[in-house]
């Protein structure tokens, strides 16, 4: 890739797309779209969810989970849309392969760790 080609693209998120309505919209996921998807558990579902709970039903197939990461995602891309106009134009269908392809995108989004784990097991007190 050359430099010129580079230059317009923010490399700091990596950024897919999805159709919606006919329309193809950009995703982005970033800190943006995990925090919508966190407001959309809480105001939507009636679920008080951080969002490593949210990536667990990502990695189970959950339907609510891939409606609301994609929300925040299109909204992080520049869409403007509601959730009632969302959740009536949106069509898992229209998604190929979309739990493959949103547990890839919140992974590269995610900040590697070091290999430690971050709460390692201590042992019992008395």
């Amino acid at each position: 890739m050359q430099k010129s080609e580079i230059k317009a693209r923010d490399i700091s998120r990596p950024v897919d797309s999805m159709e919606l309505d006919g329309q193809t919209y950009a995703l982005a996921f970033d800190l943006n779209c995990f925090r919508v998807a966190e407001d959309v558990y809480e105001l939507q579902y009636g679920r008080n969810l951080n969002f490593g709970d949210i990536v667990q039903h990502l990695a189970a197939g959950k339907l609510g989970a891939i409606m609301a990461v994609l929300y925040g995602a299109l909204l992080s891309g520049g869409l403007s849309i509601t959730w009632a106009d969302y959740y009536a134009k949106f069509k898992i269908i229209n998604i190929p392969g979309v739990k493959d392809k949103l547990l890839e995108n919140v992974r590269k989004a995610l900040p590697e760790t070091d290999g430690k784990k971050a709460n390692p097991p201590t042992a019992p007190t008395e």
